[in-house]
């Protein structure tokens, strides 16, 4: 499985969707906008992991 340079590693991931939960989590409704594109993000590298986890239970089997 081949990644595109813009696609972050697992770990680097993990820690992006820690820090956009932490930022919705301070910010609230204050900041609707900012919290929907946060999630969005959010949304997309789970989308990534999850591909990359599937990929590697598929090799392991």
């Amino acid at each position: 499985m081949t990644h595109s340079p813009e696609t972050p590693n697992f770990l680097a991931a993990v820690k992006r969707i820690e820090a956009l939960t932490q930022e919705i989590r301070r910010d609230g409704l204050a900041a609707f906008e900012k919290a929907e594109v946060a999630y969005a993000e959010i949304q997309e590298l789970r989308a990534v992991l999850n591909a990359r986890i599937s990929e590697l239970r598929r090799r392991s089997a």
